[in-house]
């Protein structure tokens, strides 16, 4: 793992400090995107940024809208004839949008899977799934079928260059052998490293349930920040050196029970009742950032999940919640789950309507350069607008 001196993060979940949105950020900026008849933030929205594109995918109505990074529109693309199991997911390396997926034509038992993914250099067993794509850098933006190979069995992910990682967990008594790593790295689709050994048989606490370890990008390709299930450790992974970096120091209510550690649950019930009575235990750190000044993450609990900005000066917790934009950033709440990291940059899809409703009663802010057209048009309360921030790096 290397050895490395550990910073701790000291977490009061339900007594975060409170201050406003502009102690932590500043160079607000707007890219609204174009107006299109019926095209507006679903429900369940997420965003993907890349070097040349917003992408915005639409899980409820299984669509995806395509914009330059002017904000001008360039497609509009639904994948519904893929049918359920298929979710799109954004590959930079690849500049391509994959989906993987159950091929339907097979039925496959607890068993099947197993052995599949045991075996998963075996050619034959590509036929039990079905891959598709759209390559961003082909301008007719069509659905291809690809090749399932063996990344794709074994859930292994894009890292960088010719190495991909894997962070699923699971258990069950049909595995012969009960050794498992939680992280494993493949190159060329060859397993060169694991780290985190578990049992895969009978470890209590992945008994009933799936599990996945986060990787957080950073800057760099080959380095990521890695967080794991019931484990109050952030770790940096840079190529094949794995070390812990952060360690969350939380009050023992919020603490995992040693339990979960030792003694198997019975069925799915019980487990399902110990998570109901710990519902504030922390179960996973997700969305992890750092900068210079701040560290911004989520937190999954058993059953509940929050988002905080750590201020490293003076080791205080901010529940994003509790931090409060005012007039001079437009009343804009920019700090929750859905902002996304691109560069040195914050970015988060905003409603049209909150934007037009606050100039409406503050007519004595101007409204910014980039707004002003947009703004005129009167746009459709859900049309989509980009916000671009940083954490600050001074007071």
């Amino acid at each position: 793992m290397g050895n490395a001196q550990i910073q701790k993060i000291y977490l009061l979940p339900k007594a975060p400090g409170t201050e406003k949105q502009s102690k932590f950020i500043d160079s607000i900026s707007f890219t609204p995107l174009e107006i299109k008849d019926g095209i507006g933030l679903g429900s369940y929205s997420y965003m993907e940024v890349t070097n040349d594109n917003f992408l915005l995918f639409d899980y409820t109505n299984k669509t995806i809208l395509l914009y330059d990074r002017n904000g001008k529109f360039i497609h509009q693309i639904n994948y519904k004839k893929l049918g359920d199991g298929f979710y799109p997911n954004y590959y930079e390396d690849l500049n391509r949008i994959s989906f993987f997926g159950n091929n339907k034509n097979y039925a496959l038992t607890p068993k099947d899977r197993i052995q599949i993914k045991l075996d998963y250099k075996n050619p034959r067993n590509q036929k039990y799934f079905k891959q598709y794509f759209i390559d961003l850098k082909d301008t007719t933006y069509t659905i291809q079928k690809g090749t399932v190979d063996e990344n794709n069995i074994v859930g292994a992910q894009p890292f960088y260059g010719n190495y991909y990682w894997q962070g699923e967990i699971s258990t069950s008594e049909l595995f012969k052998d009960s050794m498992e790593h939680e992280v494993k790295i493949y190159e060329n689709k060859k397993l060169v490293q694991s780290y985190f050994p578990y049992n895969r048989i009978n470890e209590p606490r992945y008994l009933y349930t799936q599990e996945n370890v986060a990787r957080h990008r950073t800057d760099s390709p080959h380095v990521n920040f890695i967080t794991r299930p019931y484990c109050d450790t952030i770790y940096k992974l840079d190529r094949d050196k794995m070390k812990p970096v952060y360690h969350l120091v939380i009050p023992l209510e919020n603490s995992v029970p040693p339990s979960l550690f030792t003694t198997p649950f019975k069925n799915k019930t019980e487990r399902e009742n110990f998570e109901r009575n710990n519902g504030w235990a922390v179960r996973q750190v997700y969305n992890f950032h750092e900068t210079p000044r701040f560290l911004f993450f989520a937190i999954r609990f058993f059953s509940n999940f929050e988002t905080y900005v750590y201020q490293k000066q003076g080791n205080i917790t901010y529940k994003t919640k509790s931090i409060k934009a005012d007039s001079s950033q437009y009343n804009l709440q920019l700090l929750d789950n859905n902002t996304l990291r691109k560069g040195d940059r914050l970015y988060k899809p905003q409603k049209a309507g909150d934007l037009v409703t606050f100039f409406e009663q503050h007519k004595d802010i101007p409204v910014p350069k980039e707004l002003d057209a947009f703004i005129k048009q009167k746009p459709h309360p859900a049309s989509p607008v980009i916000v671009a921030f940083k954490l600050k790096t001074q007071p």
